[in-house]
């Protein structure tokens, strides 16, 4: 009964979301799943308008103002306990298409939204995949729905903490946590906004 409960209270939550939503279920053989997609402000033009492009970019492109990403970033948390397939495709190189993450267990949607919301942190191409890690033994703990959990209480931390300095200054949330990206020993420095 608890878990019902949850399920009705988050999905109110995602309903009140103005920036994201997520999309239905896709039940094709190479892509199943759902994700979460960015509410788009498609310009007006005659020319052609690229659809499968980064977050990042459609927030750009839609021309979403400061305060409006803040309030974007804060949506990611609303998926916490979906754990829905999710078929989110990424840019992880240059010169390439969006691709689904490979190799990767447990990629729900849930853990797509603490990645999601950590590359909205970054510019470029950042050298992480979503799949949680622990820093210790470098066991992928996407499945482990306690950790998840904790991880989300560190998101939830950070978001909040950041808020009070206008996210002024940042750092990863995972920063000085047991748990990292998958990647991110590769060197984040160079990739992560100095604020949001």
């Amino acid at each position: 009964m608890l878990s019902c409960n949850r399920s009705i209270s988050q999905t109110k939550q995602q309903q009140s979301n103005h920036f994201l939503y997520k999309t239905e279920l896709d039940t094709s053989k190479g892509n199943y799943g759902m994700h979460i997609e960015v509410k788009q402000v498609l310009p007006d033009t005659n020319e052609l308008i690229p659809m499968s492009i980064d977050d990042r970019d459609i927030i750009g492109r839609s021309k979403y103002v400061r305060e409006e990403q803040i309030k974007l970033l804060g949506e990611y948390l609303t998926y916490r306990g979906d754990t829905n397939t999710s078929n989110k495709r990424y840019r992880f190189k240059a010169g390439s298409h969006m691709v689904s993450p490979e190799g990767i267990k447990g990629f729900t949607v849930e853990v797509e939204a603490l990645y999601s919301f950590t590359r909205m942190l970054t510019q470029g191409l950042p050298p992480i995949k979503p799949a949680l890690i622990s820093r210790v033994t470098g066991e992928q703990l996407n499945t482990n729905p306690k950790v998840v959990s904790e991880v989300y209480d560190i998101y939830t931390r950070w978001y909040k903490e950041n808020a009070k300095t206008d996210f002024k200054n940042i750092i990863l949330p995972l920063t000085g946590s047991s748990y990292c990206w998958l990647g991110e020993d590769k060197g984040m420095e160079l990739f992560l906004k100095k604020s949001f």
